[in-house]
């Protein structure tokens, strides 16, 4: 568990550009240790936005991790899950079951970032990176002979479930954003009384439909195609108030440009009743 005081601890040592002396401690902290392990080495930043760490040399010669210099700029947790993986990288290469495969040795270590299966006390990944490193794993298990990705097959369906599960989520999150909207998305809407002037049949409309001329005051007559033919006879429109979406861009109907939506309810059938306010004011009223 990475702790504020902990933070802290690393924002000082690197402000005071004591970076090796940090990583160590993020090691030491989260049990990151193998004997081969030599120290850091540091490499040139290939990209501001990019992070980019290597494990480099074998047993015979010790291993070392070569890091960007702006290591600590990033998310200490995704930092802490890069520096698993390269000490991932350190395993493999020694001792009597040295994996030769690259696309093992990748397919194991991007596996671990998700799972941390050999490192329990390295924290999660935010669901993004997840995501992210779970589809750089499968490009690996493609990469593999038959027989490796055979041997890997209970691995892959584990992964495979989670990234299934990741995809539900986001979609579950998504579906929530789509249900909410913010006090300054409610204030984009200009929601106007306009006074009913004029009603024409609209026998090219695809649907029955009435072309309404509304008049909402301070910003002038507006038309509109209205699907209100079922409830609704034309005598039975005229001089009344209704309620209306006015800063939609405008909309061509057949032959009829719309200027403005007029809000109802779906009632039985799907039938539209309108909206209008319980007393009379004035044309052009703000809703809010």
């Amino acid at each position: 568990m990475i702790t504020e005081n902990f933070k802290e601890r690393i924002n000082y040592l690197k402000k005071n550009k004591l970076i090796v002396e940090a990583l160590y401690e993020i090691l030491d902290l989260f049990d990151l240790k193998h004997s081969d392990f030599t120290g850091f080495t540091f490499r040139e930043e290939i990209n501001p936005r990019g992070l980019l760490l290597t494990a480099e040399g074998d047993e015979t010669t010790g291993i070392t991790i070569r890091v960007p210099r702006n290591i600590l700029n990033f998310d200490l947790i995704l930092v802490t899950n890069l520096l698993m993986h390269e000490i991932f990288h350190v395993y493999q290469r020694s001792g009597k079951n040295q994996i030769e495969s690259r696309e093992e040795r990748e397919w194991q270590a991007y596996n671990e970032m998700l799972f941390h299966d050999k490192f329990p006390k390295v924290p999660k990944l935010a669901n993004f990176y997840v995501k992210q490193f779970g589809e750089k794993a499968l490009t690996y298990y493609a990469k593999m002979s038959d027989e490796l990705k055979n041997q890997y097959k209970d691995e892959k369906n584990r992964l495979e479930t989670l990234l299934t599960s990741f995809e539900k989520e986001t979609k579950s999150e998504e579906k929530k954003d789509e249900q909410t909207i913010s006090w300054s998305d409610f204030e984009k809407i200009d929601m106007r009384v306009g006074t009913i002037v004029k009603v024409n049949d609209f026998p090219k409309a695809r649907n029955p439909a009435y072309q309404l001329e509304i008049d909402f005051g301070i910003l002038g007559i507006k038309k509109s195609s209205a699907q209100i033919t079922a409830l609704y006879k034309k005598e039975d429109l005229m001089d009344k108030q209704i309620i209306a979406v006015v800063n939609f861009p405008k909309k061509q109907i057949a032959t009829f440009m719309s200027e403005c939506l007029v809000m109802g309810v779906y009632g039985d059938n799907n039938d539209i009743v309108l909206l209008n306010p319980e007393r009379k004011v004035v044309n052009g009223s703000k809703i809010g």
